[in-house]
């Protein structure tokens, strides 16, 4: 986790590199966070978007979590971390052990990424760096908990372009890419 929390932190300090000038407004670690963070959430609704319903119950093996238990795992891993962001960590656990369809998951996601959107909005660089609980009784700095949920969706996505490439899905990203070039 600290390796990947690291390797994302390079990312993100390279993207601020290149986007200062225009995100002039934004601090250097808040512009390329929330870019993150639209970037991830473009990349997983269009993937619960583009992965057709009856493949939703898809698993590679009996062991692993199917499309639908990812995205449902995404949903919740996003309030879960961005609470450490917002310091609300309210709301019913098992919100979304109900949802079935393509509609209901695609909805949770995007109320989940708007939440993620709402409590880094609420962030300026003071409010950013001051330390809150975190996972495991310790203390962070705000902006951690939601990097920490860019490097989990990451990880997440990483497993449904797997999950995709299994069942003849080209990712939504490697369709815009295609579409490009053309």
């Amino acid at each position: 986790m600290t390796r990947r929390v690291g390797i994302v932190c390079l990312i993100v300090w390279i993207l601020s590199l290149g986007g200062t000038q225009a995100r002039a407004q934004e601090s250097t670690l808040l512009g390329p966070l929330k870019a993150q963070w639209e970037n991830i959430r473009t990349q997983v609704v269009r993937t619960a978007e583009a992965v057709p319903e009856d493949k939703y119950a898809f698993k590679p093996t009996p062991e692993v979590r199917s499309f639908l238990d990812l995205f449902i795992h995404i949903a919740e891993e996003n309030y879960f971390f961005m609470g450490f962001v917002t310091g609300d960590r309210s709301g019913d656990p098992n919100r979304f052990k109900n949802l079935k369809t393509r509609a209901e998951i695609v909805k949770a996601l995007n109320e989940s990424y708007d939440y993620g959107a709402k409590a880094l909005a609420g962030l300026d660089d003071q409010k950013a760096m001051e330390m809150v609980p975190m996972m495991g009784g310790r203390q962070g700095p705000r902006w951690s908990a939601a990097l920490a949920n860019i490097a989990d969706n990451m990880d997440h996505y990483g497993n449904l372009v797997v999950y995709m490439r299994l069942n003849g899905i080209v990712p939504p990203s490697t369709a815009a890419r295609q579409q490009r070039q053309r």
